[in-house]
């Protein structure tokens, strides 16, 4: 492989009977998808139908009361957000407000990750809090 060459790793998702309950109510119930290397998926639904929800769960944000989440067969129900080398962009919120959409979302898949010592640790050691991570962590994006 030459120097300028980069790699691209393409993993297969998969849920398997996923489940969320906020209290009594069921945000997510019964939900098994599979999305393999190199698909391309989008969830489209009216509001309070789950989207958000599934996707946190994927992300690491939210925890699964029923079912399975893997990424190549392997898997992350217990493996935290900041291991799991995925991303996610709210639909409100944009990471840069004077971007647009697909800015934001192209952003993201443009710039390497950041190491660990590149994070403003928290009390944890952990990852940054959002507002560490909007306000110090991140590379400041090219002006538009």
């Amino acid at each position: 492989m030459k120097q300028d060459e980069t790699v691209i790793r393409l993993s297969e998702v998969r849920m398997e009977n996923v489940g969320k309950r906020y209290g009594a109510t069921w945000a997510v119930k019964d939900v098994s998808l599979s999305i393999r290397p190199g698909e391309f998926y989008t969830l489209l639904g009216p509001s309070g139908c789950g989207k958000t929800t599934l996707l946190r769960m994927l992300a690491g944000f939210a925890t699964p009361d029923e079912g399975r989440i893997f990424v190549d067969d392997e898997p992350i129900d217990s493996v935290p957000p900041w291991k799991r080398n995925l991303g996610m962009v709210f639909q409100q919120y944009a990471l840069w407000p004077h971007m647009s959409v697909f800015e934001n979302v192209a952003f993201g898949l443009r710039e390497p990750p950041l190491s660990r010592s590149g994070w403003r640790a928290s009390s944890a050691g952990g990852p940054p809090s959002s507002r560490e991570a909007s306000s110090s962590a991140l590379p400041s994006p090219a002006p538009s």
